[in-house]
């Protein structure tokens, strides 16, 4: 006989495998590359990983005899959070210290954040000199695709990537006892 307990169980259960399941990106063992993009139009075509380093941490880089513009993501998105550990090889709370510290000695802030996607392309692809990132998959075509090092997203050897979030643990992988 099922009684109200083990049917609320059993949703408990279907509905925790479903919600906690791992991405495809995650599941493949690795976070999702994100696409350094830049205007078609006067843009930038390749720098090198040190280059946007220094971009986005607030040092002026130039490409083509013009001084580059870095457009941010949400601080607390997993691009950002991904941005930050590849590039910058910092974590949110070091970034955060990192911009505070310039902004006590009087240097340049951070770079401005755009957010979604669709919005901070549609920027870079009427600023030539901004460069920003995105993920791969959400590249549109009024942008270009810069290479890093002489590598673009989804080659072997391509550093930058999403921030990976590990699902949580689900309730059959937790120790104790099974109903």
């Amino acid at each position: 006989m099922i009684t109200r307990r083990n049917a609320l169980l059993g949703c408990a259960a279907v509905t925790s495998l479903v919600w906690l399941a791992p991405s495809p990106a995650i599941a493949e063992g690795g976070a999702e590359p994100l696409a350094i993009i830049s205007a078609k139009q006067g843009g930038v075509s390749e720098l090198s990983l040190y280059q946007l380093k220094r971009l986005f941490l607030g040092d002026a880089v130039q490409a083509g005899g013009n001084e580059l513009i870095a457009l941010n993501r949400d601080a607390k998105g997993a691009e950002r959070i991904g941005f930050d550990q590849s590039v910058l090889g910092m974590s949110p709370d070091a970034v955060a210290r990192y911009w505070i510290d310039r902004r006590i000695r009087g240097q340049s802030g951070a770079p401005k954040a755009v957010e979604p996607a669709a919005v901070i392309q549609r920027v870079v692809a009427r600023l030539p000199r901004a460069v920003a990132y995105v993920r791969l998959r959400d590249v549109g075509p009024e942008v270009v695709v810069v290479k890093i090092d002489g590598r673009k997203p989804g080659e072997a050897g391509y550093p930058i990537r999403a921030n990976a979030v590990k699902p949580m643990a689900s309730f059959w992988s937790q120790p104790g006892p099974r109903f």
